[in-house]
């Protein structure tokens, strides 16, 4: 996908927006300067807050917070089922099916610590680090996946694993983007991808006051939403004083082999040569 594409159907979503807008908006808007062709330099400043949901999840609770939290959002997702059962055996496995969900995610609990994890091999790679105190939970309700990020216990980031089915967020990575943009009400910075630096997807991302919204390309047919604390995020670097040792350099043919070209010969050998 091509970020200056996508940049132009971020802005064609503002226009739009700008069309609906009051007579007197609408004039203002039409008095302005066209729109520069190249994105922000930084995260985009939402019009609208970012809001986290459910209500009452907040930046720095901790694990024990925000299981409690859920405790109350799952007691809500089996609301309809309870009332479709009378007292008995049906209800004893509902209340055994809703305890065994709020136990999970407990369970679902990941310490980076010295050893490597299943993590590693997810997308979620590099999104934490290891030997800093940090820690992952992750709850799948209602065919979504969302990952809570904890440091030093406390929470600091949140990320949404979402279907793009043709629901909230639309078919495809630019309509998750331009129904991103329509919410906070001004098109994101657009990443592209940068293969010399090990990134291959595209990230739209946005910012308020207190937080850091980054929405990921996942494949064709899923995205990722991320929050995060602005706080935090802005002092990762001293939160993190365990820095991973510098991994050695990968083999010149092994390199040449993911790039799909042949190695470099090596130069000839000296002492091969005739005096």
């Amino acid at each position: 996908m091509k970020a200056n594409k996508l940049w132009g159907a971020l802005l064609a979503t503002m226009v739009g927006l700008a069309m609906t807008a009051s007579p007197s908006d609408a004039e203002a808007q039409a008095k302005k300067k066209p729109a520069a062709a190249a994105g922000p330099s930084g995260p985009a400043t939402t019009k609208k807050a970012v809001e986290l949901e459910p209500s009452g999840l907040a930046w720095g609770m901790s694990m024990k917070q925000v299981a409690a939290l859920y405790d109350k959002v799952l007691d809500e997702d089996y609301k309809p089922r309870y009332q479709k059962v009378s007292p008995g055996v049906k209800m004893r496995e509902l209340d055994a099916s809703l305890a065994e969900d709020k136990a999970t995610f407990r369970r679902s609990r990941i310490d980076f610590g010295k050893l490597p994890t299943g993590v590693d091999a997810s997308p979620l790679k590099g999104e934490y680090s290891y030997q800093n105190k940090e820690s992952l939970m992750s709850l799948t309700r209602n065919g979504q996946t969302r990952h809570f990020f904890f440091i030093q216990d406390k929470l600091w980031k949140v990320i949404d694993e979402v279907k793009l089915d043709g629901g909230a967020l639309g078919k495809n990575f630019p309509e998750a983007a331009v129904k991103l943009t329509a919410k906070y009400g001004v098109p994101g910075r657009v990443i592209p991808p940068n293969e010399d630096a090990g990134i291959f997807i595209t990230v739209v991302d946005w910012k308020d006051s207190k937080t850091h919204v980054r929405l990921i390309e996942r494949s064709d047919t899923a995205v990722a939403v991320a929050y995060e604390d602005s706080a935090t995020l802005a002092n990762i670097d001293n939160l993190r004083t365990n820095k991973p040792k510098q991994e050695e350099a990968i083999d010149p043919a092994v390199a040449a082999a993911i790039r799909g070209t042949a190695p470099e010969a090596p130069p000839p050998d000296d002492k091969n040569k005739k005096k």
